[in-house]
């Protein structure tokens, strides 16, 4: 099975974004609740629909302050009718350019609170069926959020992360401590190699096995557009082995 590389945008600056769009085949692109703004998510998706790339939408809590990196203690209510908004603001400007939204990748702290609280899961899950129940969930690679898309009549992408360490097999290691990012070549080739073969090494040294569809970068990592050349380079050749002889 193939596999593609992702990546979360429309959040920072068009000049990352643009630098990164030809090495990946999806983008995850801000609704406006934790960066970016109008002109910048849609000049992303203009772009990205001109590339051939895959674009989704990136909701997460309405927290700027926090670049949706923390939980917040929002009525459940608020949270659907926040989420349904951010979800259709990019999927309005995805079909006014031609095109339709392909999948939505909750952001941040919300991307794990989906993980660990059913209500907030169920509760997205629903806003993304009824808005379209084609759309693909991209969640974490080996998690329970998979079934819980499979109960709901929903399509999951397995997605590992490119430029993060591992806690566990189903667990990122935490932003809070100094090693959670990945910074150097010779080790994001070999955490991405890894992942392209269906394993991770968490930090402890243990190694899991993987069911790895989507690999994810962030375009506020450091050295982000390398990174994703070299990713782009890696799959490439898993994609499209040279044939011997």
């Amino acid at each position: 099975m193939s596999i593609e590389i992702n990546c979360d945008a429309g959040e920072i600056s068009r000049e990352i974004d643009d630098a990164i769009l030809p090495f990946v085949g999806s983008y995850n692109v801000c609704c406006g609740a934790h960066a970016g703004d109008e002109t910048l998510i849609e000049g992303t998706i203009q772009k990205a629909i001109e590339l051939g790339v895959n674009v989704g939408a990136h909701p997460s809590w309405p927290d700027r302050e926090n670049f949706g990196r923390r939980s917040m203690d929002l009525p459940l209510d608020d949270l659907r009718a926040s989420l349904s908004e951010q979800i259709l603001f990019v999927k309005a400007i995805v079909e006014s350019n031609g095109n339709r939204l392909q999948h939505v990748k909750p952001h941040g702290a919300l991307y794990h609170d989906v993980l660990s609280n059913s209500k907030i899961a169920k509760l997205l899950l629903e806003v993304i069926f009824e808005i379209d129940s084609d759309l693909t969930v991209y969640g974490l690679a080996g998690s329970t959020l998979a079934e819980s898309c499979k109960a709901n009549g929903l399509q999951f992408a397995h997605e590992a992360f490119g430029d993060r360490r591992y806690e566990s097999a189903t667990e990122l290691r935490s932003r809070t401590k100094r090693d959670a990012l990945i910074e150097t070549e010779a080790d994001f080739c070999n955490h991405v190699g890894q992942l392209v073969a269906g394993t991770v090494t968490d930090i402890h040294g243990e190694t899991h096995i993987l069911p790895v569809q989507t690999i994810c970068l962030h375009s506020d990592t450091p050295n982000a557009t390398n990174f994703a050349r070299l990713a782009h380079e890696i799959l490439n050749e898993r994609n499209n082995p040279t044939d011997a002889g």
